[in-house]
């Protein structure tokens, strides 16, 4: 098992490390300066530190405008819209709990949010997938769900959808109740909780109907339904560790517009933008900085703090070729592993059912063909044969040693 499975065995949350010495800095005035220009971006971002904005509701403020461009998870994907759903926004939130600002040291964004009597507010994946996608309209059943799933250990996204999944497969649905107490039969291991709690893909499995676990490479997915957003149709299926929205965020351009706007309903150009996006959230979270401030900051402004902190001269271009660098690593660990071509797919429903139209918006089932001619052009782009696997002349072009696949 992974790290996760070594911790959770010896009963162990996190490892806390406290630091007696301090980290040398090259240059100071450098570093200051990046800084400034990064917070100055920042504070002119819209997105960021707008009157709706994450500052002000956190990622919550997704949730009004996935919903109005119909793209909103519901009942476990056989659906886009969720009528109940302005009833549920962060703005009813903080009426209700009247939470607060705080976030991490030095942030001037403070996405995360804490009630008046210390909840903590759930982040808009939680709010969407407790909502949504269980058919849930109860508001402090989603602050209720958050605290268990942060108690013990388990992904929101993951388990909201595996009860999605189960709700499928058992013809009914659940009551606020019923969905907090599935939670802690997860979180224990007990009765029908112990197989919930070993993912959708392999209940489903276990139980005839794999057509309802709603999965990419078995990890299940997050809440923006690809059949609005062709970009993160494309971004589900050759994310490394499955369906996931932070290797690649198309939502960025094509529902924020951010940096310029892409059409949200055609592949066009998304292979190539993908890509990209994936080498540059992949240094992202080497630098461990925040995504949200590449909302507004871009590479250059990091290459810069970069550079006065180490000393090293380094070019946007440097940061995103060691990107590219990670993420055909990864492609290479995952191609060790059994993986290829065949599990860079989308579930058969993304490609056979529509989902809610409505207000002159059609949400279409996408198109196998332009889907896959997508994911043609990505392997191509990203130095992959046509059955997804890395090749020798790519790894020597990115100076990585090459193994034997």
């Amino acid at each position: 098992g992974g790290l996760g499975l070594v911790m959770a065995k010896k009963n162990l949350k996190y490892v806390s490390v406290q630091g007696s010495g301090r980290t040398a800095v090259y240059d100071r005035d450098e570093v200051k300066k990046a800084r400034e220009r990064i917070f100055r971006l920042a504070s002119t971002s819209p997105v960021l530190m707008g009157e709706f904005g994450i500052a002000n509701y956190g990622t919550g403020a997704l949730y009004d405008l996935i919903h109005a461009r119909r793209m909103m998870p519901t009942d476990n994907f056989r659906a886009t819209q969720f009528s109940p759903a302005p009833t549920l926004n962060a703005y009813h939130y903080k009426e209700r709990y009247q939470f607060k600002r705080t976030g991490c040291a030095g942030c001037s964004i403070l996405c995360k949010k804490v009630g008046r009597n210390g909840e903590m507010m759930p982040e808009f994946e939680t709010m969407s997938h407790f909502t949504a996608l269980i058919k849930n309209s109860d508001m402090e059943t989603v602050v209720e769900a958050n605290r268990i799933c942060g108690e013990a250990g388990m992904d929101t996204v993951s388990a909201g959808a595996t009860l999605a999944c189960y709700m499928e497969i058992a013809e009914k649905d659940l009551s606020p109740g019923e969905v907090t107490a599935l939670l802690r039969d997860i979180a224990h291991a007990r009765g029908v909780g112990a197989g919930l709690g070993l993912g959708s893909q392999r209940y489903a499995r276990g139980k005839g109907r794999e057509d309802a676990a709603i999965t990419v490479k078995k990890q299940e997915l997050p809440a923006y339904d690809p059949r609005g957003s062709y970009g993160m149709a494309l971004a589900y299926a050759t994310s490394t560790r499955g369906g996931c929205h932070l290797r690649a965020y198309p939502i960025s351009h094509e529902i924020l517009r951010k940096p310029v706007a892409t059409d949200r309903f055609s592949f066009s150009g998304k292979a190539r933008i993908i890509k990209i996006s994936e080498d540059l959230n992949a240094i992202v979270d080497s630098l461990v900085a925040c995504k949200f401030l590449f909302f507004a900051a871009t590479l250059e402004e990091y290459a810069q703090a970069f550079a006065g902190v180490t000393g090293v001269q380094t070019t946007a271009q440097d940061l995103l070729g060691v990107g590219e660098r990670i993420y055909y690593n990864e492609c290479m660990m995952n191609a060790m592993n059994g993986f290829d071509g065949s599990d860079c797919d989308l579930p058969e429903r993304f490609f056979a059912s529509t989902g809610t139209s409505g207000d002159g918006i059609t949400v279409a089932p996408i198109d196998r063909d332009d889907f896959l001619r997508a994911r043609s052009d990505y392997y191509r782009i990203r130095g992959l044969d046509q059955r997804g696997i890395p090749t020798r002349e790519k790894c020597k072009e990115l100076g990585i040693e090459w193994n034997d696949l």
